[in-house]
């Protein structure tokens, strides 16, 4: 099969490898109609391992020959237990990571912290492997319990973006949201974007997205309720209102955007960090006066999936209009140079395969 490796930083190659193994009884093999570009994607390329820094708390060299991408959805093309014979021939999209279950983590519904995570889409859990399975690929292994049937009226392509949209609705609820709050998504990436969708959804009065990239705030303006910035051009402070947002999530994560995000904080407001980088973070303590929180998001629960698949399906979120380019699987160089461009030229990149809608 055809799969796009990541040899090692900033080497990606289309080879021809062997199919995925079946070894244990809920695996299944997924021929793969669409898969996402994500962000972090881009920091595996780089080098990065964000997994790791998110979840760990600290970074892990990959090793070679990984496969990347784990936003992605497909078709059950083989089973490896005839309890699961039922699945064959489905439309779904696949959960990316499993968790042991077994961990006081997991036992205690935080799954998302598991430290012995299996992930598809980067080398975390496998153990020592020839490729690491992976979705930029024709085939993808995956797991039969932890697959999401898809409604009739769901694409491929929206499904595959569940992935991430479990991260946003895990951050989401993190903070002790009130319908009527004030939101402030600082970075209106595709996770930005999608926070500011779940915000709304839930009851938010006012959703701000603070954004950049051109690019991507002529995406952001097509969504109805949501009120694009640039902070080059306009004060936050003056447009949003200082100390005036009771929640704010950062998808940037850098001195500024930590500084900024909590001086626009309310009074018992929480401030949600999604973008952990290896730097010291320098900070006035007052900023935190007035029961101010300040906390991190890493991952997503298995809960969050599902609540993502369901936002999906009652068209409750709107996942396609974040898509700026439908490439071939072969089209990988060109998808990560527009990806990769200052400014960037894409919004959402998604690989869509076998000709697949």
């Amino acid at each position: 099969m055809r799969a796009v490796v990541l040899r090692k930083p900033y080497t990606l190659e289309l080879l021809e490898i062997p199919e995925p193994v079946l070894t244990e009884p809920e695996h299944v093999l997924i021929q793969v109609k669409a898969c996402g570009i994500c962000g972090s994607d881009l920091r595996y390329w780089a080098g990065e391992n964000p997994w790791a820094q998110h979840t760990l708390g600290r970074h892990v060299d990959n090793p070679p020959n990984m496969i990347l991408g784990h936003e992605f959805s497909g078709v059950v093309v083989k089973v490896n237990s005839a309890q699961y014979e039922h699945l064959l021939g489905q439309r779904v999209g696949a959960q990316a990571f499993r968790t042991c279950g077994r961990c006081a983590l997991c036992k205690s519904g935080r799954e998302n912290l598991c430290q012995s995570t299996v992930h598809i889409g980067h080398a975390q859990g496998w153990g020592q492997r020839a490729f690491y399975p992976g979705a930029y690929a024709d085939y993808c292994l995956a797991w039969a319990d932890l697959l999401y049937p898809m409604a009739p009226q769901v694409t491929f392509e929206e499904e595959a973006m569940r992935d991430f949209l479990g991260v946003a609705v895990h951050a989401f609820h993190r903070v002790p949201f009130q319908p009527g709050d004030r939101v402030l998504c600082i970075g209106g990436g595709p996770v930005g974007l999608s926070l500011a969708q779940v915000a709304r959804a839930h009851g938010a009065r006012q959703v701000f997205v603070s954004e950049i990239a051109p690019v991507a705030r002529t995406v952001i303006e097509q969504y109805p309720g949501i009120v694009c910035l640039d902070p080059t051009e306009v004060d936050l402070a003056e447009e949003v209102g200082r100390a005036s947002c009771q929640v704010v999530f950062d998808t940037v994560g850098t001195q500024e955007t930590t500084t900024q995000g909590l001086e626009l904080l309310a009074l018992g407001g929480t401030y949600v960090n999604l973008a952990v980088h290896d730097f010291t973070l320098q900070l006035n303590a007052m900023i935190l006066g007035a029961e101010r929180a300040m906390t991190t998001s890493s991952n997503a629960r298995y809960r969050d999936e599902r609540e993502a698949h369901e936002l999906i399906a009652s068209g409750t979120v709107d996942m396609s209009s974040m898509i700026t380019h439908r490439l071939p699987l072969e089209a990988y160089q060109e998808a990560y140079e527009l990806l990769l461009s200052h400014p960037k030229q894409a919004y959402k990149v998604v690989f869509i395969l076998d000709g697949s809608p």
